[in-house]
């Protein structure tokens, strides 16, 4: 990943937004890394990614809850789908 400056992001912000569709692109004030510019792909690559794990863990937490279930027949019936 290569790293510029905040001035000197600014000063190219277009060369550093087409270099983000080939790779990660940090952004750093006074040396400490603030920012990351990513495409808009892999962005959404990672927003994929992320409500992925949210849905396992929910589900994961819906396996261990003690409390009762209701019977698939009625969930259907209840949604009209039976």
């Amino acid at each position: 990943m290569k790293e510029f400056s905040v001035s000197d992001a600014r000063q190219d912000l277009p060369s550093l937004i087409e270099l983000s569709g080939k790779e990660p692109v940090m952004i750093s004030k006074h040396g400490k890394p603030q920012a990351v510019l990513i495409s808009v792909e892999q962005y959404e690559v990672f927003v994929d990614a992320l409500e992925e794990l949210e849905d396992i863990a929910a589900a994961e937490a819906a396996l261990r809850d003690p409390g009762p279930s209701i019977p698939w027949e009625k969930v259907k019936k209840e949604l009209g789908l039976a």
